[in-house]
């Protein structure tokens, strides 16, 4: 979907972005068991097994509109059919409709087996109103018209939704449709966050002129959310490598994946990465040719505990958390495609990275086309306030044409 090469001379070779999650995907154990959820409490899960039906879809041969049920072989003499009887809706279909005559039926009635064609109202005279036979015209109507066959939609036991498929409105009015009242969905990941960085303080607190305030915290809560993830325990760690030990940790034995922001860099004090190792914590990834978010790692913990470590730009984080712990986070709830990636078309021409795959913020117009608005780097968080998603560019020297067709990804 996105190629290139991520090799340039002035930085180590680094994995595509596609490769960097082939790496990481096989080693991501599912959660096991199911939560049982009520029909109110299921949107948006992630459903664990298939919802089936539990007899033919529609059960009956059904009229898809108001109008007279008859046989379509007394519909091409063109005379006028009296009328025998009624069917409403909620009333068996179990009348006899003599030859030469037709019934009046409402929608989604059951037709009767000895009848073939519906003809709706406005395609005759309504004469049985004034007690006369009806008139129709309707010669070009072909036998079958208007009824809804037993079985169309579904036979007893077919499968209406799929094993780890989101589950939407359509899915639930589809699970009261089979009788049921509950749904067996995957258990949500719990997540532990851990933001980093002696700069960074409390969005409550006045910053000093050389300190931001906390804003990876709260955007990363909002991104879990969107994710289906539940946010146990959101801890800052300050510049030290004890504490910053200390909280993974801790961490490590409560969570399914462990969110750390920051202090992964070369810096001398980017402590995350050895207080990892020795904590027993495999490094999956460590490092991708993607920008913004070059530094991303990924590691597995010896009890299965994941371990994504984010870079601390407000961009970055944005960017690697739904490239990467999204995922993730998919696939130990059961999803079998990683990111449901789209397709959408550059409205205006667009400079790339010549070695790294840029995933840029994206507004999508009203026309559909995909505005990536400039940006001052992974720091720009304001930049991104009237975006939709991520658009993926492809590496080279030059700019990408408006009207090229990119991947798409909107924000969970």
């Amino acid at each position: 979907m996105i190629a290139g090469s991520p090799y340039t001379p002035h930085m180590p070779p680094l994995p595509s972005y596609e490769t960097a999650l082939d790496s990481v995907l096989p080693n991501v154990p599912q959660l096991p068991g199911t939560d049982d959820a009520g029909l109110a409490e299921a949107m948006g899960r992630l459903l664990a097994t298939p919802i089936r039906s539990d007899r033919d879809l529609p059960p009956f041969d059904r009229a898809a509109l108001d109008g007279y049920a008859m046989r379509h072989t007394d519909l091409l003499e063109s005379v006028p059919l009296p009328v025998s009887g009624t069917i409403p809706a909620g009333r068996p279909g179990d009348i006899e409709v003599p030859a030469g005559s037709c019934a009046a039926i409402a929608t989604g009635a059951p037709v009767p087996p000895h009848l073939d064609t519906v003809v709706p109202h406005e395609r005759t005279d309504r004469g049985d109103r004034d007690g006369r036979p009806v008139r129709f015209e309707a010669a070009d109507i072909a036998r079958g018209n208007a009824i809804h066959p037993r079985g169309a939609d579904a036979g007893e036991g077919d499968v209406l939704v799929e094993a780890g498929t989101r589950i939407t409105p359509a899915h639930l009015g589809l699970a009261a449709t089979v009788g049921l009242d509950r749904l067996p969905v995957t258990p949500r990941p719990v997540i532990h966050l851990l933001t980093s960085g002696d700069e960074v303080v409390d969005r409550n607190v006045a910053p000093l002129p050389h300190q931001v305030r906390n804003s990876n915290g709260p955007m990363l809560a909002g991104l879990l959310t969107g994710m289906d993830a539940i946010l146990e325990a959101h801890h800052h760690m300050p510049d030290d490598p004890d504490e910053v030990r200390e909280a993974l940790g801790a961490a490590l034995e409560t969570a399914d994946v462990v969110v750390t922001v920051g202090g992964i860099s070369a810096g001398d004090r980017d402590f995350v990465p050895p207080m990892l190792e020795s904590l027993g914590v495999d490094t999956l990834l460590a490092g991708a040719a993607i920008q913004p978010g070059r530094p991303i790692r990924v590691g597995r913990h010896e009890s299965g505990t994941m371990v994504v470590s984010l870079p601390g730009n407000p961009v970055s984080v944005l960017a690697t958390a739904c490239l990467f712990l999204w995922p993730i986070l998919r696939t130990m709830q059961g999803c079998t495609d990683p990111l449901p990636w789209n397709t959408t078309t550059l409205a205006r021409e667009v400079r790339p990275n010549r070695s790294r795959t840029q995933f840029r913020p994206t507004s999508i117009d009203s026309s559909g086309h995909a505005v990536v608005p400039d940006w001052q780097g992974s720091g720009d968080l304001a930049h991104t306030a009237t975006t939709d998603g991520l658009v993926a560019l492809p590496m080279q020297d030059d700019p990408v044409p408006a009207r090229t067709q990119v991947p798409f990804l909107a924000w969970p």
